[in-house]
């Protein structure tokens, strides 16, 4: 069973073209500090997280690709096999003008395996050792982005340098509580109730009557770290259980094993979790009761979720990125 969404569809212009350029020839050379030449030819401007305004000196000359941090973060520090949501924009050093930006209008923050070659390896070595929070500027030759090809979908010729912003909104947390930690709330009489043994959950018992229709959040320990907000990286243990009589024992969990480490709002679990989990703080343990609509609707998973099942997960947030 995978807590994914059965379906998935890459809108994001940027992402299909960084994916593009790993297929071609890009040197994974050595990177130095930013020249004073090329950092004062580019300038950034701009809210953390929104589109920046960039303006280059064009056209701008790299003969090896650099970086600098224009803002710096205090979140959880990425390293080399992270995974990383980005907020990036790409000039194209020739022209000056903006080829692309997941920060522009009907686009959004894009997932990044640092270590999975989904991204370039200029922007990969100025990423690392980056708190979230920062914003990262890398001046890249071609070689380290598009090569000698370019890339007509976004408008950069063979052989043009590329000036890439990236804001580091979230990466995988460093520091994992484990297990939560905060003061108990009384659910409601009518709430599932978690079972356990040797104080970890093993099953749900469902209440009497009918299922619920809409999404419930209810918090059983209300943990007093950060809240989690889309788009973050989060890790949690978590079981997952049908609402069903028939149904006594969980489809899936963590709790024997590693917790696990995810996106919330990027679409990569149900919209159960990317809803409901926004504003959890770290440390609580909370109950999610997933209507069919934001679970997995009409599609059975295997033989453990029939199609238009109630979903009910006791879910323990350990650490939010």
């Amino acid at each position: 069973m995978t807590l994914r969404r059965p379906t998935a569809v890459l809108t994001c212009a940027l992402l299909l073209a960084v994916a593009s350029a790993c297929g071609g020839g890009g040197s994974d050379g050595d990177q130095q500090e930013s020249s004073p030449e090329v950092r004062s030819a580019v300038e950034v401007s701009g809210d953390f997280g929104a589109e920046p305004e960039v303006t280059v000196d064009a056209p701008l000359e790299v003969s090896t690709s650099e970086s600098w941090t224009t803002s710096e973060g205090d979140g959880d520090t990425v390293g080399n096999a992270s995974t990383a949501i980005l907020q990036l924009t790409l000039v194209d050093g020739r022209t000056g003008k903006t080829a692309v930006s997941t920060a522009s209008k009907g686009q959004a923050p894009i997932e990044v395996a640092l270590g999975s070659q989904q991204i370039f390896p200029s922007v990969v070595k100025a990423l690392v050792g980056q708190k979230a929070g920062s914003r990262v500027v890398v001046a890249s030759t071609s070689d380290d982005t598009y090569g000698a090809n370019g890339n007509p979908q976004i408008g950069i010729k063979g052989g043009d340098p590329v000036v890439i912003v990236a804001d580091v909104l979230s990466t995988d947390p460093t520091d994992v509580l484990d297990g939560p930690d905060g003061t108990a709330v009384t659910p409601p009489r009518n709430a599932p109730r978690v079972v356990e043994k040797g104080g970890v959950p093993v099953s749900i018992t469902m209440p009497k009557g009918k299922k619920p229709t809409k999404l419930q959040v209810i918090t059983l320990e209300k943990g007093d770290g950060p809240a989690i907000a889309a788009a973050d990286r989060v890790s949690v243990d978590y079981l997952g259980q049908v609402w069903s009589p028939k149904a006594t024992k969980p489809f899936d969990q963590s709790y024997d094993g590693d917790p696990a480490t995810f996106s919330i709002g990027l679409s990569r679990v149900i919209k159960a979790w990317d809803q409901g989990l926004v504003g959890v703080t770290e440390g609580s343990r909370v109950l999610l009761v997933c209507p069919p609509g934001l679970a997995y609707g009409k599609a059975a998973q295997g033989d453990d979720i029939p199609a238009g099942s109630t979903l009910v997960f006791v879910i323990d947030v350990l650490g939010v990125g």
